[in-house]
């Protein structure tokens, strides 16, 4: 049995309603729709697809955190025992998704590299390109698989957010938001889209025009997925920043930054960057803190990106809980001692030091483990803005000492 996706290509154990809800549930991921859940029961349905297990896997997996390792298993046996009578393409991704819950992202990404340039049509595939090459830190494998979108899916919504946002985090900012608002114009719901139009704003510092876009966008984001939601009001707080709206800043933390899925460690890393940032400019955030942490607390044993355990680490040691910090300093050596990459060990571990030294008013020794880490700081994953907060940082830690205002203590 083998039906086709809205690509003309083919899904091998699937029927025709299952290949229905796999382009359903490819148009939610690349539109950041909120029904991506359909997925499950297509697979549920359909053990024989290895494609859908693969993908149902995927979005597991994408939850970023132990526990979607631990729910992604029963979707990858499905797939590993069907996947021999699978396409190539399909073994592909196949292969992907288990160099990814291998945490061989490197891996993941040459395969996901190979099926797009080989299968350019499978837009999906792209977007899961792009994906991992955000959280390698890889922005010219990230433009490249922009670069297939555009070309291969001209006028067809949400390729083009895909290429704009790409080319910001290569610094081809006017090509940037040129991508930007055509993808806007394309799909007036591209939430990626307009994220990538405000990046280039806020690295061109033009944050009354960056709110003022995305205040225009957001009418767009009500019947998306929480990710994106938060993020792109995340940008919004930034420019409420940048302005020296701290109390704007704060009610839009309040209504859109957490709450919504605060078991979600994209919600969580997003409110303690928002809360880290407000604080260095001197603002009073009261008992915000307290739920974050309690959150940031499950997953110290994780380890899975190092862009996430400097936020989730920050959040500890931030709350007054220097045991835990330690620990969570202690568990990072001996993952960096897992490490090839020289990532966790020659970024991620003298950063996490530096910031429990910040935070611990030890500001000579924070500025020595922070500034040598920040030329290679791209590798730990997140974006330009994403990571100007330790450049923030390290500013600080040229400015007179001082405890930052409500402290909460665990």
């Amino acid at each position: 049995m083998k039906s086709t996706d809205r690509f003309e290509l083919p899904i091998t154990g699937a029927g025709a309603a299952a290949a229905e809800t796999y382009d359903r549930y490819v148009n939610e991921f690349l539109s950041y729709g909120p029904e991506l859940r359909c997925l499950f029961d297509a697979a549920d349905e359909n053990p024989g697809a290895p494609l859908l297990n693969a993908h149902a896997a995927a979005l597991h997996l994408a939850f970023e955190a132990a526990e979607g390792w631990t729910a992604s298993a029963p979707y990858l046996a499905q797939m590993q025992k069907h996947e021999a009578d699978a396409s190539e393409r399909e073994r592909l991704f196949c292969a992907a998704v288990s160099a990814w819950r291998r945490r061989d992202f490197a891996r993941t990404l040459d395969a996901l590299d190979e099926l797009t340039v080989r299968w350019p049509a499978d837009l999906c595939a792209i977007k899961w390109g792009q994906y991992h090459a955000f959280n390698l830190g890889d922005a010219a494998t990230l433009l490249r698989f922009g670069e297939r979108a555009r070309i291969v899916h001209e006028n067809a919504p949400y390729a083009h957010g895909m290429t704009a946002f790409a080319l910001e985090q290569n610094h081809r900012l006017a090509e940037a938001e040129d991508e930007g608002l055509r993808a806007s114009e394309i799909a007036i719901d591209d939430a990626w889209a307009h994220h990538a139009v405000a990046h280039v704003m806020e690295t061109q510092g033009r944050a009354r025009e960056g709110a003022r876009w995305l205040d225009h966008c957001a009418h767009t984001w009500e019947h998306k997925g929480v990710f994106i939601r938060d993020h792109n009001f995340w940008h919004a707080a930034l420019f409420r920043l940048a302005l020296g709206q701290e109390t704007e800043a704060l009610a839009i933390y309040d209504n859109y930054l957490w709450g919504a899925w605060p078991e979600f460690p994209q919600e969580q890393i997003g409110a303690v960057s928002m809360l880290w940032r407000l604080e260095l400019r001197g603002a009073d955030v009261g008992e915000r803190w307290a739920p974050v942490v309690a959150e940031a607390r499950k997953h110290a044993e994780d380890h899975l990106f190092p862009f996430h355990d400097l936020h989730y680490l920050y959040a500890l040691a931030r709350a007054g809980a220097p045991q835990e910090a330690d620990a969570f300093i202690a568990s990072l050596e001996v993952r960096a001692q897992k490490d090839d990459t020289g990532v966790w060990g020659g970024v991620a571990l003298p950063v996490a030091e530096g910031l429990v030294a910040f935070l611990r008013d030890d500001h000579e020794t924070a500025h020595e483990k922070i500034a040598p880490a920040l030329p290679d700081l791209h590798r730990i994953g997140g974006s330009h803005a994403q990571r100007h907060v330790f450049v923030e940082t390290l500013e600080a830690c040229m400015k007179k000492p001082r405890r930052a205002a409500g402290v909460f203590e665990a």
